[in-house]
């Protein structure tokens, strides 16, 4: 138990870095701390997106040009209605021509709705110009 006790004990003087305060960047492995430090910071629009709509909208938002969910750079899809009506379908649900959205009240909170919404119009579907409803018409309606 003591040889045993001693090569360990060998092998973290001769594996610190004989004493040097910083790792050569080329040494492996790298600790977590130094993995995390660099991190930068996930939108959480994004990661919500990849959580939940990815699947059938995909990467580019185009639903596999529509045969897998609606396109959403269409521009004169859910994208050109006003953002209460697009959070209102993503939470609530709807159907469509090519089948159900569902509901995701459950999955997003408030906050990743709004980041969910706000990172579809940047990065998705930044060309998709928002129509004007006219009143007593409802905006979620197809």
């Amino acid at each position: 138990m003591s040889r045993a006790v001693l090569l360990l004990s060998a092998f973290v003087v001769l594996g610190s870095g004989c004493g040097r305060a910083e790792r050569d960047p080329s040494q492996w492995p790298i600790a977590s701390s130094e993995l995390t430090r660099h991190e930068t910071a996930v939108d959480p629009g994004d990661a919500a997106y990849r959580r939940t709509c990815i699947a059938c909208h995909m990467a580019d938002g185009k639903g596999n040009g529509g045969t897998t969910a609606a396109d959403l750079t269409n521009v004169n899809g859910l994208l050109s209605q006003p953002d209460d009506a697009v959070r209102a379908v993503i939470r609530d649900g709807r159907r469509g021509s090519i089948g159900v959205m569902p509901a995701h009240a459950a999955l997003l909170s408030a906050v990743e709705l709004d980041a969910v919404v706000a990172y579809l119009r940047r990065t998705i579907a930044p060309n998709v110009s928002i129509r004007e409803v006219d009143a007593g018409v409802d905006a979620a309606s197809p």
